[in-house]
């Protein structure tokens, strides 16, 4: 059962001995008897450091024992199914879903070398694919291993791998496809059989073609040894291909219906074997699976209908009934549905079929006969006829695959995966059996002398002296099949023979090879024969051989398939022109070349064929680089992790594994470079030793004084040999030399110990004497009167002492009361100041918020005044529309009313006579018109004198002003009074213009409907009071458009806040309204614009004011900036002259505007009586309306007719007219508008004059020296300079220049104030265009130098630092919130660029993920070096064994070494780059926790695949580390804000289960509660893969693995995934910063060739 035991040798084996006391590793002892002659030693074990390696080639002692314990350690303990033994890759099957084939672990492969990670199928994939880049050679993978062991899925995995890792940009997804051919090839090729759900039946070679670039380009198809038997007959337990029974899962399916198929176990092809179902697989989905693959390998729904024909028609053919009839006849009922079925969906003769089925045809000399057959001849037609039918469809479905995986363009290399069938021996071996073990002595031919051929490489490499190495050859066994008179060859002939049978075959067989020593007869049977294979010996039995290697069908039944007219089927059976396969080449050449048919009539035979398939094949595989992957069934019943050690040691035996392991030990099997035996057996060292710099003589020394015998060792250029048993030899010195070296610490540590207790034991033993003694001679000296004499000195010292401390209580209590009240005043003191100057600050908020919410609703109140006008005209016009309905409604009821013409009349003349009193009604209304223009006339002479008192008033506070000037001071309330004042005026003008504008309007409407419905006879009052309503609105125009002209020149309020700002008038403005009104005077200015004379007396009086208020307050500063000062109050004053002759310019113009609103204003109280008027008119209408009615009533039809029709012109007319009025109305407003934008650009005309005359009068005077110049914070360029300028800012700037190092963010700078000077033209296009060039060049900088880091470094701070500019410059409250003064007047004013903000913010996410990839790129090479495999603890770790796998071809030779220090060299420049460029602290902070994240993911995943890494002594070095990056942070100023240590606890807790006891159940309690971060995969991963360094440390045992994972499963939520995402992106954010570099004072570098840009 276990095929080999453990033991432990109780007693020394001496010569002689004739036996051996072992005790097994269940405690019980035996006996082991020995031949004293020749004694045959059991097989030594390796250490326990050794056992669980990676690499069985690691192991000191090579034999089968020691391979077997090795594997059952790692798949059984450490759950790990993958392990190297030299240049095989074995692979253990879990019969369990392992997480260890995601996406993260193929990125965690890809590009390491081999050996550096833990076995796996990916790290063979990965070296195939590096050895076919880097020596242009095409590479093979050969899987092999029983049915289910794993093959295919392995093959699977390796073809998964080459598509991850080479994914083409083409749109053909050529690797989709290639990994969908699985499925259809599975479907039609695998069937269940007794030792796997999913066994393939044949064998398959997939070569993947890549082109130059290594991308996948294609793929293209082989298989060989199609099990065509299975379609006819399975065993118990075991099921046809898949194929067939997904068919019948989905008969009722609509594209099924017409196949006329029913359930599985219906067919006889399909329930042979007793199951048709298989626990967990639905065939119905599967079905579904197969038919997607199929369209998206591009195979047409046509070709799917018509495979699917033939197989339905296979299953029917094998329902076809075939009765006897006598003893040598048989017949097929004409009425047998079957047989219908199948010709039907064939399309071919059922007469031909029915007949050629039960009949044979003879060609004799002179004639041909036809013979009818018996039912068992028969039958064995029908199923010949089906095996060929399906073995035809699978090539054919094969061809098609690989056409479809034909991509346009030429092959570079390719990768073959060769997933074949291994070495098989059951019960009962047939042909199919022979066909198998003939091909893996082919492969294992090869294998052998490939490993031979590497091993003689490393040896050459090394400069080993070479010696011949005897390993099993097996060509003897390959010359017994392939030979000349071999067994195929006799096979072949007796084929040839009709009569031929397999007795007399299996007797030529006894004749002529019984002298061969690998042939063998049974003792009990004439049946069979023995082969002795490199794997065991195999019993064959020879019934039907002879019937397999023909495949033979009837010529008739060929001929009737040729006849058919369904075309696929009429394909299968063209004939083929004859051919040979040569064998031109080939490495490993055959016997004797194959059988050529002489003739047509003689076929090639089945085991002909696939001996040509074989040597092409091998010719194949000897052209390429092959990699070995063994597939390995660890027991029978498919249980998880359960390992069966003797079918184990019978696989391994048939696969090669042992041979590998018995060429290896023949030789040096263990091999160490330099660096790692002087690690490892340093401790073994003399302190001489130690001292020599020159590392390989010191392990020459070493060695040499170790071991004596130097047989057992060499030295390598590069590596030491050893033979087998020496690694073990030297774990053992160094072991005892670390045991003693424990005894001795552990010798002197407790003598330390001891020597401690015993000296405090003396201590205290003589202190105890001491007192003893002392109260001793106490008791002895000490009389009464001595003890009364000393207590009675205590009670007084007690009283003295107490008197002493009270008087310096209250001395300090005193004091302290002194010091607390005066320190209680200050603070009070100090807490009433503040609230005071709280108070202050919060009334000034209170004035400021209000003058602010008023103006937004004085802001809102005009807007919403404007939407009703337009409403209303909207009104105004929907009104006309209804009453032109109401007209034609009146027309009808006019007509309606045509025979009442004589009553008409009379009413007519009643109707005259009521416009005579109408018109008497109207010259009263004339009279009462003249009266209230009379009294307008008086009511403008009482304001004329108001406006006389007023100027007196005003008169009399300027002189009141003159005397307050000097003892105002400046408060913030003042400013907002005067501009509440200087405001009031205008508004109330606008309000009543507004007012004016809409009553005039309203009356407008009620005119022209009165005027409608009015007859001729008040024609000419209608057209008066029209003309009237004219003038009114003619009026109102003029007035808004010279109260709007008011506004523009009289600008009092940007005066006064200009000297507000430069002289502190604030203050001036605060002290005239406390003392004197200041309202009404303002009101006067603003209304009769006489701001002159107060302007002149404000400046003058400001000048003393400053002037004086200078020199109290700021005694202390210099002489430049009193001349500033005075400089600014000149540049004032010269502003002021200009505004006062533009003053007298408009002067005339305001007069006029003053008297037309003194004329509105008169105009205006005359409305009320206008509106009394319209309403009586209204009356008037409908009186006049119902009389018309009456009279109407006696009207004849003519005279009806005429009033309508007069009627209808006058209402046309008057539609006419005031439509014409409208337009003119509407032509007049937009001629005002288009005079009101003339005036405005006039205005701005004359100000940029005023500016270029004050700045032409500025520099013909000859400036002070002191008075510096003052900029705008502004640059301008001229339009057609805009490439220049992109080219010079952006394209052609380099980080490291001088003049960007010395100003942080300058590029970002000088374009923004580019923008500014754009908005402050008010030139959209050039601002737009500037904006995209700006994006454009930006985005192509970063696209030519996407590697570049300090580029990608230095935009990124820019357009970090632009989108912050135009965030802080924008306007907008919650972004001016610390801005100065300066900087808000420098704010954007007329465009919006919040979606130019966006479109920076994007471009800034591109520029740092981008950015974040380039560090990424940098660091993963350094990650794992660094963090894991250095020892920057020296001395804690110790390197051990490493195998075969390290001496992979995919390792170069100087491949540089990377520490911790570099990888923190590495991040200390990343650091510097960024803080150089002036990157903001916050997106620092981000890119250093995305890099850590990163460092933390590699290495936590390299832990998770790499066994050797898990360790206590690593996990110590690994905390190490992570402190040397904390430190880094910290010297970085970086902990705080950055949560960088937050995305290395994964790593943290790691390296802490890796030092953690891991025994008992507290145990297993605190790692669940330490280890939070880490999911249920990774702890026990991290627990499986722990592997002890030294002896002293002990492995995780599997019950304390099981009881972790046992309380894991309470842990709720969390990931299943095995490794962390490393391309995971943490969001960034890019939080605003305002700046405080003044955009004034940048200058511009002469080194950026930028003269062609002014500064403003």
């Amino acid at each position: 059962e276990h095929v080999w035991k453990s033991a432990e040798i109780l007693r020394d084996f001496k010569p002689g001995d004739d036996t051996l006391q072992l005790q097994l590793e269940d405690g019980t002892e035996m006996l082991y008897s020995l031949d004293t002659s020749s004694p045959q030693l059991p097989h030594l074990r390796n250490p326990d450091i050794l056992v669980g390696e990676n690499d069985l080639t690691a192991l000191s002692y090579l034999h089968e024992p020691a391979v077997l314990h090795n594997l059952k350690v790692r798949f059984v303990e450490s759950k790990i199914i993958y392990t190297y033994c030299g240049i095989i890759l074995v692979a253990v099957n879990p019969y369990k879903q392992l997480h260890i084939y995601g996406d993260a672990v193929i990125h965690a492969y890809s590009g390491q070398n081999m050996g550096d990670m833990d076995p796996h199928i990916f790290a063979v994939a990965e070296e195939a694919y590096k050895q076919m880049a880097r020596n242009n050679k095409n590479q093979s993978i050969i899987v092999s291993g029983e049915s289910g062991a794993g093959k295919t899925v392995s093959a699977r995995y390796a073809m998964r791998y080459f598509a991850m890792v080479s994914k083409s940009g083409s749109k053909t997804h050529v690797e989709d496809k290639v990994l969908a051919s699985n499925p259809i090839t599975e479907a039609i090729g695998n069937a269940k059989t007794t030792r796997n759900d999913n066994s393939s039946r044949f064998g398959k070679y997939t070569e993947i073609s890549f082109d130059r670039r290594y991308q996948i380009i294609g793929a293209n198809m082989r298989t060989y040894l199609l099990e065509k038997s299975r379609v006819v007959s399975q065993s118990e337990s075991e099921r046809n291909y898949h194929i067939f029974y997904q068919m019948c899962a989905c008969a009722d399916q609509p594209e099924f219906k017409s196949l006329r198929l029913c359930e599985a176990d219906e067919f006889r092809y399909t329930s042979m074997g007793g199951e048709t179902a298989i626990e967990g697989v639905d065939d119905r989905k599967d079905m579904e699976e197969t038919r997607r693959t199929f369209s998206l390998l591009g195979l047409t729904k046509d070709f799917q209908a018509d495979v699917f024909k033939v197989l339905a028609g296979i299953l029917h053919l094998g329902n076809v009934e075939i009765r006897n009839v006598g003893s040598d006849r048989s017949s097929i009922s004409s009425s047998d549905p079957h047989i219908a079925a199948f010709c039907d969906l064939l399309r071919v003769s059922p007469d031909g079929v029915t007949r050629w089925l039960c009949h044979r045809r003879f060609v004799m000399v002179a004639e041909t006969v036809v013979k009818p057959v018996t039912s068992k001849r028969a039958v064995n037609a029908r199923d010949a006829l089906a095996k060929q039918i399906y073995a035809h469809l699978f090539d054919c479905v094969i061809q098609k695959i690989n056409a479809a995986l034909q991509v346009p363009g030429k092959q570079h290399s390719f990768i073959g995966v060769l997933d074949i069938y291994g070495f098989e021996t059951f019960d009962i071996n047939s042909f199919e059996q022979f066909c198998i073990n003939y091909a893996n002595e082919k492969l294992q031919q090869q294998f052998n002398l490939h490993v031979f051929k590497l091993e003689q490489e490393e040896y050459m490499k090394e400069d080993i002296p070479w010696t011949l190495i005897d390993f099993y050859d097996n060509q003897p066994v390959i010359d017994l099949i392939e030979a000349k008179m071999g067994i195929l060859d006799l096979l072949d002939e007796e084929c040839l023979f009709p009569q031929g049978t397999d007795q007399n075959w299996l007797q030529k067989l006894y004749n002529y090879l019984a002298d061969n020593p690998l042939f063998e007869k049974p003792r009990m049977s004439n049946e069979a024969f023995i082969i002795q294979h490199f794997a065991d010996k195999v019993e064959y039995q020879c019934w039907g051989f002879l019937e397999k290697n023909r495949d033979t069908l009837y010529e008739e039944l060929i001929d009737t398939m040729r006849t058919s007219k369904f075309p696929l089927l009429a394909n299968f059976f063209l004939e083929e022109e004859p051919g040979g396969v040569g064998s031109k080449g080939i490495k490993v050449r055959p016997a004797r070349p194959g059988v050529k048919p002489t003739n047509k009539n003689l076929r090639t035979t089945v085991g002909e064929k696939f001996r040509s398939s074989l040597y092409l094949l091998m010719e194949t595989l000897n052209a390429t680089t092959p990699h070995y992957v063994r597939c390995i069934k660890p027991n029978e019943e498919k249980m998880p992790f359960e390992y069966d050690s003797k079918r184990v040691v019978q696989q391994l035996r048939a696969c090669g594994v042992l041979e590998t392991i018995h060429i290896s030990a023949q030789s040096y099997p263990s091999r160490w470079t330099y660096i790692e035996f002087y690690s490892r057996y340093s401790i073994l060292m003399s302190q001489q030793e130690l001292v020599l710099t020159d590392k390989k003589q010191t392990c020459r020394t070493v060695l040499q004084r170790l071991i004596q015998d130097s047989n057992q060792y060499k030295f390598g250029r590069t590596k030491i040999f050893f033979r087998a048993g020496q690694v073990a030899y030297l774990e053992k010195l160094r072991l005892d030399r670390l045991r003693g070296a424990c005894v001795t610490i552990q010798k002197h540590v407790r003598g330390w110990s001891h020597r401690r207790t015993f000296l405090r034991m003396r201590e205290a033993a003589i202190i105890l004497q001491q007192y003893v003694r002392g109260q001793r001679r106490i008791r002895k000296s000490v009389t009464a009167a001595a003890l009364k004499q000393g207590w009675a000195a205590v009670v007084i010292q007690r009283y003295w002492r107490g008197h002493l401390t009270r008087q310096i209580f209250r001395m300090v209590r005193s004091s302290s009361i002194i010091i607390q009240a005066f320190t209680r005043g200050w603070i009070a003191r100090k807490r009433y100041k503040k609230m005071v100057e709280v108070q202050k600050a919060l009334i000034l908020q209170k004035y400021a918020r209000a003058w602010l919410a008023r103006r937004r609703f004085q802001t809102l109140r005009r807007l919403v005044h404007n939407v009703q006008l337009s409403y209303r005209c909207q009104q105004l016009r929907k009104k006309l529309e209804d009453q032109g309905k109401e007209n034609c409604g009146l027309l009808e009821r006019l007509t309606s009313l045509a025979g009442a013409h004589a009553q008409g009349l009379d009413k007519l003349h009643s109707l005259e006579a009521q416009l005579g009193k109408s018109a008497t009604e109207k010259a009263s209304l004339e009279e009462r018109e003249k009266k209230s223009k009379e009294d307008a006339a008086k009511t403008i002479a009482q304001l004329q004198q108001e406006k006389d008192g007023f100027i007196v008033q005003k008169q009399d506070l300027e002189k009141k002003l003159a005397d307050t000037a000097t003892e105002m001071k400046g408060k913030e309330e003042g400013n907002d009074g005067s501009d509440c004042s200087l405001f009031k005026p205008r508004k109330k003008k606008r309000w009543i213009a507004e007012n004016n504008l809409d009553l005039q309007k309203e009356d407008h409407e009620k005119e022209v409907e009165i005027l409608r419905e009015e007859n001729r006879r008040l024609k000419e009052e209608r057209v008066r009071l029209q003309r009237q309503t004219e003038e009114g609105a003619q009026v109102n125009t003029d007035l808004q458009d010279q109260v709007i002209q008011l506004t523009k020149h009289v600008k009092v309020r940007s005066l006064v806040v200009q000297l507000t700002k430069h002289v502190k008038v604030r203050s001036l403005v605060v002290q005239l309204t406390k003392h004197v009104k200041v309202r009404s005077l303002v009101v006067q200015l603003t209304k009769h614009v006489k701001v002159r004379s107060l302007v002149v007396q404000l400046t003058k009086h400001v000048k003393v004011r400053v002037l004086e208020r200078k020199q109290k307050e700021q005694k202390e500063v210099s002489d430049s900036q009193i001349e500033g000062l005075t400089f600014k109050v000149e540049h004032l004053q010269n502003e002021n002259n200009q505004l006062q002759k533009l003053f007298q310019e408009k002067m005339s113009v305001n007069d006029s505007i003053g008297q037309e609103v003194t004329r509105l204003n008169q105009e205006n109280m005359v409305i009320p009586e206008l509106k009394q008027t319209v309403s009586e008119l209204q009356r008037h209408k409908q009186e006049l309306e119902e009389q018309l009615e009456e009279q109407t009533r006696g009207m004849t039809v003519e005279e009806l007719e005429e009033v309508l029709r007069r009627q209808k012109n006058t209402e046309t007319e008057a539609k006419t007219r005031f439509t014409q009025e409208a337009s003119r109305l509407t032509a007049e407003n937009m001629d005002f508008e288009e005079q009101l934008d003339m005036k405005d650009r006039l205005i701005r005309k004359l100000q940029n004059k005023i500016k270029s005359l004050q700045t032409s009068e500025k520099a013909n005077q000859t400036p002070a020296p002191t008075i510096p110049k003052e900029y705008l914070g502004m640059l301008e360029y001229k339009r057609e300079d805009e490439p220049k300028l992109i080219q010079y800012i952006i394209l052609d700037l380099k980080p490291r220049g001088v003049v960007v190092n010395m100003i942080p963010n300058m590029a970002a700078q000088l374009l923004f104030m580019c923008v500014r000077h754009a908005d402050y033209l008010n030139d959209g296009a050039k601002l737009k265009s500037l904006m995209n060039a700006i994006i454009s060049g930006v985005k192509k900088v970063i696209t030519d130098h996407q590697a570049d880091f300090e580029l990608l470094s230095f935009w990124l701070s820019n357009m970090y630092h632009m989108l912050n500019c135009l965030k802080q410059y924008s306007g907008e409250e919650e972004f001016m919130k610390q801005n100065s003064p300066r900087q808000k007047k420098n704010c954007l004013q007329n465009f919006d660029l919040s979606e130019h903000r966006q479109i920076f913010s994007d471009l800034a996410i591109r520029i740092y993920h981008q950015f974040i990839s380039v560090m990424e790129k940098a660091l993963m090479p350094m990650i794992v070096p660094g963090m894991l495999e250095h020892e920057s603890l020296q001395g804690i770790s110790s390197m051990k064994p490493t195998g075969f796998r390290k001496r992979s071809s995919s390792i170069y030779e100087d491949q540089e070494i990377y520490t911790i220090s570099s990888l923190l060299q590495q991040l200390s420049l990343y650091h510097s780059t960024m803080s150089q460029h002036g990157m903001e602290e916050g997106l620092v902070r981000q890119a250093v926790k995305q890099t850590f994240f990163l460092v933390g993911a590699a290495t936590l995943n390299n832990i998770l695949l790499r066994k050797d890494m898990c360790s206590c002594r690593k996990g110590m070095q690994i905390r190490c580390n992570i402190s040397y990056l904390e430190e880094w942070l910290k010297e970085k100023d970086l902990v705080q804000g950055t949560s960088a240590m937050e995305t290395l606890k994964p790593l943290c807790q790691a390296a802490w289960l890796l030092q953690v006891n891991k025994t008992t159940d507290d145990d297993a309690k605190e790692i669940i509660e330490q280890c939070s971060e880490l999911n249920t995969v990774q702890i026990v991963k991290i627990l499986n893969s722990y592997t002890p360094i030294d002896d002293f440390e002990k492995r995780v045992a599997p019950s304390f693995v099981r009881k972790v994972q046992g309380l894991l499963q309470d842990r709720e939520g969390g990931s299943s995934q095995l490794m962390l995402d490393t391309q995971y992106r943490f969001q960034v954010t890019f939080p605003f910063t305002p700046s405080s570099q003044a955009l004034e004072l940048l200058q511009l570098p002469s080194s950026l060739r930028l003269g062609f840009i002014t500064r403003i």
